[in-house]
C-alpha cells in the first residue's frame, strides 16, 4: 500500500511555486560573451589585415585595359552594322506577313458576316426531313 509521508511530501513539492535559477553566476556568463566577442573581431581583423597584404602584392599592371587596333575595332563595327541591318530585315519580313494575315482576318469576317445575314434573311424551306 500507499504510505502516508510519501503523499504529504508529494502533496507540498506539487504546490510550491517553481522559478528557473541560472547553473552559472552572472559574471561568468558575460566573461564568456565578452571573450567570445573579443575572439571574434580579432579573427576579423585578421582576416582583413590578411586580405590587405595579398592585394598589396598584386601589380596594378593588371587593371589597365588591353590596346586594341584600329583594324580590329573597325571590323567589330561592321559586323555589328551587318547584324543589326539583318535584324532590320527579319523584323520587316514578320511585319510584312503579320499585316497580310491580318488583312485575311478581316476579309474573311467580312464574308462572315455576310453569310451570316444571307442565312438570316433567307426564308426557311420546309422539307420532308426535320430539322436538327
Amino acid at each position: 500500500m500507499v504510505e502516508r509521508r510519501f503523499s504529504r511530501d508529494a502533496g507540498s513539492l506539487t504546490h510550491r511555486a517553481y522559478t528557473l535559477q541560472p547553473t552559472r553566476p552572472l559574471f561568468l556568463r558575460v566573461a564568456t560573451w565578452a571573450i567570445v566577442c573579443v575572439l571574434s573581431a580579432a579573427g576579423g581583423a585578421a582576416a582583413i589585415a590578411a586580405w590587405h597584404m595579398q592585394r598589396a602584392d598584386t601589380s596594378a599592371d593588371q587593371c589597365n585595359a588591353a590596346p586594341v587596333d584600329a583594324d580590329s575595332e573597325q571590323t567589330e563595327l561592321a559586323r555589328a552594322r551587318l547584324a543589326l541591318a539583318q535584324e532590320s530585315a527579319a523584323r520587316a519580313a514578320v511585319q510584312k506577313t503579320a499585316d497580310g494575315a491580318a488583312a485575311d482576318v478581316a476579309r474573311l469576317n467580312a464574308e462572315l458576316q455576310f453569310l451570316r445575314g444571307q442565312s438570316k434573311t433567307k426564308p426557311l424551306v420546309q422539307t420532308g426531313a426535320p430539322r436538327r
